[in-house]
C-alpha cells in the first residue's frame, strides 16, 4: 500500500491534462488607405501635343490636317480683296485664336462651304502674331475641339502672298 501511496502523485500527474492553449485571435486586417487621385493641374496650351496632321501649301492657301481627310484648319489669301481668310470645319459663332502674344475672340461667319471663317486685312497685326508665335498657335470655338498647330512657314507664306 505504501507503494500505492507513493505512486498516487505520479498517477495523478499523468492523468492531468494541460488546458488547451487559448485560441489564436487573428490580427484585424488593415483597412486599405484610399489615396484620392491628385487633381491634375490644368495643362498649359503650350505644353499640349500638336493636333495630328501636317501643313500643305498650294496656290496661296495653307491647310492643316491629316492626309486623306478634310483639313481641320485653312488659311487662304483672297488676293483681289487683300484678305487672309481662316476657316475651320463646323459652324460656330466665334473663333478664339491663341498665340504666344495673346488670346483673342473673333466673331465668325459660316461660309457657303459650311466652314466657319474669319478674315483679316493683309496688314492686320494679328496675322503677325500667328506667323511669329513661338512654335505654335491654336484655334478653338464653342463646341469645337481645340486645334493646336505648329507655326511653320506655310501660314507665313499665305500672309506674305496677300501682302505682296
Amino acid at each position: 500500500m505504501k507503494r500505492l501511496i507513493l505512486a498516487l502523485p505520479l498517477i495523478a500527474a499523468a492523468c492531468t491534462v494541460a488546458p488547451p492553449p487559448p485560441p489564436r485571435i487573428a490580427a484585424p486586417k488593415p483597412v486599405p488607405v484610399v489615396v484620392p487621385p491628385r487633381p491634375s493641374a490644368p495643362v498649359d496650351w503650350r505644353d499640349k501635343p500638336y493636333t495630328p496632321g501636317a501643313w500643305r501649301y498650294a496656290d496661296r492657301s495653307a491647310a492643316y490636317g491629316q492626309d486623306g481627310a478634310p483639313p481641320l484648319f485653312v488659311m487662304q489669301c483672297d488676293l483681289s480683296r487683300r484678305l487672309v481668310i481662316l476657316s475651320v470645319a463646323g459652324a460656330v459663332p466665334m473663333l478664339t485664336i491663341r498665340t504666344s502674344y495673346s488670346e483673342r475672340n473673333w466673331p465668325a461667319q459660316v461660309g457657303a462651304n459650311g466652314r466657319t471663317q474669319i478674315s483679316f486685312t493683309a496688314n492686320d497685326p494679328a496675322l503677325d502674331q500667328i506667323a511669329f508665335s513661338r512654335g505654335r498657335f491654336s484655334v478653338a470655338g464653342p463646341g469645337l475641339a481645340e486645334i493646336d498647330v505648329p507655326a511653320w512657314a506655310e501660314p507665313s507664306r499665305v500672309i506674305e502672298d496677300c501682302r505682296s
